[in-house]
């Protein structure tokens, strides 16, 4: 056999499934395996870099993102998104349940001076300008009696 031969007769992947073809047969069955088939692209949705649908099983086995995922991955304990774990630090500046969750323990009860009933962080509150803090509706009950703060006498 010559160069041109041997050339002719190597096998070659197909673009499209990965199956391969001798040279002088690849064009046609890329021709036929694109109109019977018609692959689609799809993205990784771990890396997201593109591949087509049949092709992902193969795509995942070398994908270090996938990789990260069947090893490393939990779980958020305040939203119970999936995340990864090398990640979870910055998940936790994003994730507004975690917030909520901070802002309650760092929360310093205060006793509204009016009802003596601690004012949560999640009450509305009532501030003077003398900068004493009531509960919102407590505020307004004793407005409509004085408009002298309850605490200092500021008016």
């Amino acid at each position: 056999m010559n160069g041109q031969q041997e050339d002719d007769m190597r096998l070659y992947p197909c673009d499209n499934c990965g199956e391969q073809y001798p040279f002088c047969f690849i064009s046609e069955h890329l021709q036929s395996c694109l109109s019977e088939k018609q692959q689609v692209d799809v993205n990784c949705r771990f890396c997201g870099e593109a591949t087509f649908e049949q092709q992902m099983e193969d795509h995942q086995k070398v994908c270090k993102a996938f990789a990260l995922q069947e090893s490393e991955d939990g779980f958020c304990e305040y939203c119970q998104e999936k995340i990864f774990q090398e990640f979870k630090q910055e998940h936790y500046l994003d994730c507004p349940l975690k917030q909520v969750a901070d802002a309650y323990q760092s929360y310093k009860a205060q006793e509204c001076p009016i009802c003596l009933i601690d004012i949560g962080p999640m009450d509305q509150k009532g501030v003077l300008q003398c900068c004493h803090i009531f509960h919102q509706a407590c505020l307004n009950d004793w407005q409509k009696k004085s408009q002298e703060c309850p605490v200092c006498r500021y008016n």
